[in-house]
């Protein structure tokens, strides 16, 4: 059987539920919704285990609000789960924090509720793939059959029509990007870039070839930006630093590990994921390497560093692009961490935006670099084009301070009336102008470049960030 794709409108979730358990079919169902994803696992037919990109309908969240787990203990648990990949359910069992039995009514509960708001979506699409392995780890599919959530689904459809209707929120700007890869939007696209940048025409045989690349190009984007987040791989010379300090102390202070972090964009990137990931509702959502470490805790910290540090799937330091990246990246940070007082910033923020902006764009440049389309004005227009809408959506799909999700989503053209936080890296750029690549942030604003001027003139500054991105880059060995 084929991957199975419609829309909710069309095929309701209740007919779908019904449809597996009746053919008793096996693999996983996910349903897309703006921003929001959703997976249900079946096997054959059954229901065995729903999981949620909201971190507040995540199981682990869940175990934490019905305090059945001590914090410092699930955490730990979380940091293993985000590191390797495993099963939460399977690392809890194995671990025996729970009985099988009590960790099963909580993931019943957990899917239950996620299911029966799932019934009252709409425009929603959905995708079954059939090859993906589910396992029946906790044996609950016999109270989560399809017919049975079908009636329930129907059930708590009727209870909201009786009540007051609610006014519909306004759909955000960023949940529409699906739109965006449309094959009649997509023409329209390629055909203004190509306008823009050769209003005198090409070769008939020249624009089949780019419309080709670029519709594949678009196709292996729009993947990307619909599969969940996976933690980066990190550096294999920031991995050997963490395997040191282990080997030194076995239990390593925080701070010490916060300073590796600084070394690699993809650490950094990873270790705020994943205590954003703790953070739900209204909490507020952290941005430095110093407010993760805080949250998690150490013992979880330090269980994060160790598994993501383990060799197997680390990236070579020696790769060009990868150095060329890393290399202006540490500079953009170092030269952000020295501007950030004079906007009032605080300079570990600052850091850390300087050092992560380039990772916004980064699998975008990738997968274009993978593409043949012909280097040239038009692979760049390209990339301008799409670079903002992935960035902006792989920061709210780590749940990053919108900070963070303006820089990521920005098209790098600053004024005055920009985020503060722009406009500290676009002067940290301008600072360090050999070191910049990827996107150009770029100003044609008067009073900007008269506050530039203003920062360049300080006595010592530039000599101190010069001597900094040194002595950062005979750490991890660039000299």
């Amino acid at each position: 059987m084929n991957v199975l794709r419609g829309s909710l409108d069309t095929f309701s979730l209740a007919d779908l539920l019904q449809w597996l358990e009746i053919n008793t079919l096996s693999g996983r169902l996910t349903l897309h919704r703006g921003d929001e994803r959703r997976t249900i696992d079946i096997k054959r037919g059954s229901v065995v285990f729903v999981s949620s990109s909201r971190p507040e309908e995540r199981l682990g969240i869940f175990l934490l609000r019905r305090r059945l787990l001590a914090t410092e203990v699930l955490y730990e648990v979380f940091a293993e789960n985000f590191a390797t990949g495993k099963n939460l359910t399977r690392i809890i069992i194995d671990r025996k924090l729970l009985s099988r039995h009590k960790l099963a009514e909580a993931v019943e509960a957990l899917a239950m509720q996620v299911l029966l708001d799932l019934f009252l979506w709409r425009g929603a699409s959905f995708e079954f793939d059939p090859t993906v392995k589910t396992e029946d780890i906790l044996r609950v599919q016999l109270s989560l059959r399809g017919q049975v959530l079908a009636f329930h689904g129907a059930k708590s459809i009727d209870d909201s029509r009786r009540l007051p209707a609610v006014p519909k929120e306004p759909a955000k700007a960023s949940s529409s990007w699906e739109s965006q890869f449309e094959k009649s939007v997509l023409s329209d696209t390629f055909f203004r870039i190509l306008e823009d940048v050769n209003p005198s025409g090409a070769e008939i045989h020249t624009v089949k070839d780019r419309f080709r690349q670029f519709h594949l190009f678009a196709e292996r984007l729009r993947e990307k930006m619909k599969a969940p987040f996976r933690l980066v791989p990190i550096f294999d010379d920031t991995a050997a630093l963490v395997r040191a300090a282990f080997k030194r102390d076995e239990k390593p202070e925080p701070d010490h590990l916060i300073q590796i972090a600084a070394l690699d964009p993809a650490l950094t990137l990873n270790l705020l994921f994943f205590a954003n990931a703790l953070r739900t509702g209204n909490d507020s959502r952290v941005g430095t390497p110093s407010e993760a470490a805080e949250i998690v805790g150490p013992t979880a910290l330090r269980t994060f560093f160790d598994l993501v540090a383990r060799p197997g799937h680390l990236v070579p330091s020696s790769d060009r692009l990868e150095r060329i990246f890393r290399r202006s990246s540490l500079s953009t940070a170092v030269s952000a961490s020295y501007l950030a007082e004079f906007l009032e910033i605080d300079p570990e923020l600052g850091y850390t935006l300087g050092l992560l902006e380039l990772i916004g764009g980064y699998d975008a440049l990738r997968l274009i670099l993978e593409t043949d389309l012909e280097p040239g004005p038009f692979r760049a227009a390209v990339l301008n084009e799409y670079r903002p809408m992935y960035g902006r959506l792989l920061a709210q799909k780590l749940n990053l301070p919108e900070a963070m999700v303006d820089l990521f989503g920005t098209s790098g053209v600053v004024t005055t009336e920009s985020p503060d936080t722009q406009q500290l890296i676009f002067f940290a750029k301008q600072m360090v102008p050999t070191e910049r690549i990827g996107r150009e942030f770029t100003s044609e604003d008067p009073e900007l470049a008269d506050r530039y001027a203003s920062l360049a003139s300080v006595p010592e500054l530039a000599p101190a960030i010069a001597a900094e991105i040194d002595r950062l880059r005979q750490i991890v060995s660039f000299q």
